[in-house]
């Protein structure tokens, strides 16, 4: 999903969740882990997309609303 929101072009901010961020506690802490991994090695667990609805509909459509 992230490809094709870069294929949206600038219209969309897309802005990655990696696991870490879910799992620290404190900023500082989790700037000291961000630093000593690269880019490639991080496991994202989300994304959040920001731009105009229908270009966002037209990503996300096809998945469920949480209950």
């Amino acid at each position: 999903m992230r490809a094709e929101a870069v294929a949206k072009g600038d219209e969309l901010l897309i802005i990655d969740m990696p696991e870490l961020a879910q799992t620290s506690r404190v900023y500082n802490e989790y700037l000291d882990q961000l630093t000593g991994i690269k880019t490639e090695d991080l496991t994202y667990c989300a994304i959040s997309l920001v731009g105009p609805r229908n270009k966002i509909d037209g990503l996300v459509r096809k998945l469920r609303l949480l209950p």
